[in-house]
């Protein structure tokens, strides 16, 4: 095919060419289909026209667009699956033995509200809930009632809930992870 008519039938045929694949494709894959459709008819001297040349341009752009659309697919799958292991990869660094910052923060501001409880409600929680005694033993130990530990419990929660609200999702974020440790 010489040069001239080569140009002529680029002339003709790329923007017609190029709004049927900008259908299926952005703009910019449009262009390299249709680029790519003309240099493969000009370099394979294999090709042959069987019924009319704008039927074979228009298919060799379709099946350019499937192809390109096939291969973002295959793409796409790969990269969301990436992303999926880089996210799990994050979960497991920060689940790991090594305490992340946001775990120090949180248990320096939770050290920071229990400090700023009254003596006998911070020692009842602290018992029930970083030594795990029971409410029994507590009450036998301080020689007070049952329903004054449960009561000096709810209490450090409230005002823990209150001053942590900000905290809270992390919080249950953070307590999952340490449960499938």
């Amino acid at each position: 095919m010489g040069s001239g008519l080569f140009d002529e039938l680029f002339r003709l045929y790329s923007k017609p060419l190029f709004y049927y694949a900008a259908k299926f494709v952005d703009d910019e894959a449009a262009r390299d289909i249709i680029q790519d459709t003309f240099e493969k008819i000009w370099s394979d001297h294999s090709i042959t026209i069987h019924h009319s040349l704008n039927a074979l341009l228009f298919t060799m752009v379709r099946n350019n667009c499937l192809h390109f659309l096939e291969k973002q697919k295959v793409q796409n799958k790969y990269l969301e699956s990436s992303r999926i292991l880089l996210k799990e990869e994050e979960l497991r660094f920060y689940m790991e033995d090594r305490e992340s910052m946001i775990e120090l923060e949180l248990g320096q501001k939770l050290n920071d509200v229990l400090e700023n409880l009254p003596e006998r409600c911070q020692k009842i929680f602290r018992m029930s809930r970083f030594e795990d005694r029971k409410n029994k033993e507590i009450a036998e130990e301080l020689q007070i009632s049952v329903k004054a530990v449960e009561k000096q419990i709810t209490k450090a929660l409230a005002v823990i809930r209150i001053e942590l609200k900000d905290y809270l999702p992390l919080l249950i974020f953070l307590s999952i992870g340490l449960l499938k440790k």
